[in-house]
């Protein structure tokens, strides 16, 4: 079957904001750097290169980072185009998530490989990385994957032991030797295939005791996209914090500023009609501190000073600047700042990526401005959803659209039902409703002449015996689904894979269920399917 799109103004839980800023950017125009093709790329990366980068001290880092992954020679290789004067980047980032995540992981990885071929293509001299958020202390959020296992149902592997202390960032959590146990899991649910040896030899190689989140995550990154020569960047390393402590004292100096800054956009952005993705103060500080391995928020104290929430420390600002310069390994940017470091650290001339990021950057555009920083172009990951030929024949068998799923699996399973339904059931039922809706019409008719009141109470009247008639259809409809089993566990099957807990498969289903299925080789033809130029959710039928 051919690819086909969908509008992402047609999915359910799709913010207004990002709806706009792919269908109709003027509205959001204040808030985005226009791309309008590559001349907008190319006159953007005079803009980035013009700036200045540490470029050979964050690409020796890279160097030793990379090669501890068991980087090949193309990422290598890129790492040396990095220390280039006039190469920029294209980068995007995620959360370590557990054995990469959620599927749209590998597709903002893609896109930026995607994007990277296109402009080299123009001549610009572009290196293709992903930004790890080892930083990031939100366990909860990354320490699971979920696929699909054998009888068809959505099985959740969570990595539990060893739970961090709270507040730990997720780059200095190491794995037990229970891990072990998580990928044995994990592997018995994948369906069998040729392919899975690989895949759990891979897992097992970047997820074991004594190896880090982060690394781990980015171990197998590594091997999944190393052939594309895309260099995976871990913030935590204390040779980035010294380069990057320099943008975190320019923070501190300018911190009513920044937050000034923020406040502003916020303000416009519910001008704008739209929400604010990131709750700000007067008296917010873009930085965390540190202390016995903990990341704890700074703020301003009325007084001019700086206090750590957990109120274990407290700061005058000649202090606080001081320890930065002292220990800049000690703070961490939050998610207003973070961006800014990463293009401070880097030559970014594009950053990838999805929804919630993109709204991130329409409130922290100020933020670069006040620091002095040019901000990057910033462009939404490929979307789309797998539909494995199987279930493709499902959809045509029993004649319902993809956007159907959207109204959820009893809606499917009733219209499925329905259409199965014989043509002398399907009848009596459409009859018995209009004789019904008739014969009442008549006697409210003859009513209103008598009195009206009592045609009013035949209005009640008709409603009540129309919802009955409608509930006695959907019993039938329930009880006649029971009976086909086949069709409730085709249906079951079809929502775990392509819509599972009412979201899109790429927001749920880790890629090792479908590299079980089809083998590394799936990653060139998901790569060969992203069209850069396409703003819509993408079906790609296998």
């Amino acid at each position: 079957m051919p690819s086909s799109n969908i509008s992402f103004r047609d999915i359910p839980k799709i913010s207004q904001l990002f709806s706009d800023y792919l269908y109709d950017f003027e509205r959001v125009s204040a808030f985005f750097e226009r791309t309008a093709g590559i001349d907008s790329f190319i006159e953007r990366a005079r803009r980035v290169t013009s700036q200045q980068f540490q470029r050979d001290a964050v690409a020796d880092v890279l160097v030793d980072q990379n090669r501890s992954l068991g980087a090949g020679e193309t990422a290598l290789a890129n790492i040396e185009l990095l220390r280039d004067p006039e190469s920029v980047v294209v980068i995007t980032g995620q959360q370590a998530g557990l054995f990469t995540g959620p599927l749209f992981t590998i597709y903002k990885a893609l896109t930026v490989i995607k994007l990277t071929a296109r402009l080299r293509e123009k001549g610009l001299k572009v290196v293709p990385m992903f930004w790890i958020a080892s930083e990031d202390h939100d366990f909860a959020e990354v320490n699971h994957c979920q696929v699909v296992n054998r009888e068809g149902q959505l099985q959740r592997i969570t990595y539990t032991a060893c739970p961090p202390g709270e507040g730990k960032p997720v780059g200095h959590v190491e794995l037990c030797a229970e891990i072990e146990n998580d990928i044995t899991q994990l592997i018995a649910a994948l369906p069998e295939s040729e392919f899975v040896p690989q895949i759990e030899q891979d897992l097992r190689a970047s997820y074991h005791s004594g190896q880090n989140f982060a690394k781990a995550f980015a171990k197998l990154t590594t091997i999944l996209f190393g052939k594309y020569g895309v260099i995976t960047i871990d913030p935590l390393d204390d040779r980035l914090k010294r380069i990057a402590g320099d943008i975190y004292a320019q923070a501190i100096s300018r911190v009513d500023d920044f937050a000034a800054g923020l406040l502003a956009a916020n303000r416009s952005l519910e001008a704008a009609g739209y929400h604010a993705q990131v709750h700000v103060t007067q008296e917010s500080v873009p930085l965390f501190y540190l202390a016995n391995g903990r990341r704890t928020a700074l703020h301003r104290d009325h007084d001019g000073s700086f206090s750590a929430k957990s109120g274990s420390s407290k700061f005058e600002t000649e202090s606080l600047n001081e320890r930065v310069a002292q220990c800049p390994a000690c703070f961490s940017p939050n998610v207003t700042l973070r961006p800014i470091v990463q293009d401070f650290l880097l030559p970014t001339l594009a950053y990838i990526g999805g929804p919630a990021e993109i709204a991130y950057f329409a409130q922290i555009r100020p933020g670069y401005q006040v620091l002095g920083r040019l901000e990057p172009l910033v462009l939404p990951r490929a979307s789309m959803t797998i539909v494995e030929r199987r279930l493709a024949k499902v959809m045509e068998k029993q004649n319902f659209a993809f956007k159907d799923l959207f109204q959820g699996p009893d809606a499917v399973i009733t219209k499925v039902v329905e259409q199965s339904l014989d043509s002398g059931t399907a009848k009596a039922f459409e009859q018995s409703e209009r004789v019904i809706g008739e014969e009442i019409e008549k006697l409210r008719g003859s009513l209103s002449g008598v009195d009206p009141t009592l045609a009013e109470a035949l209005k009640s009247g008709r409603e009540k015996i129309m919802y009955q008639l409608s509930n006695l259809k959907t019993r039938f409809i329930n009880n006649r689904a029971k009976r086909d089993e086949t069709i409730r566990q085709q249906i079951d099957r079809m929502f775990a894979v392509l819509y599972p807990n009412k979201n899109l498969q790429e927001r749920e289903i880790n890629a090792t269920y479908f590299l079980a299925r089809y083998g590394y080789g799936l990653i060139d033809v998901l790569l060969n399917e992203i069209d850069l130029d396409s703003r819509d959710h993408k079906l790609v039928w296998l």
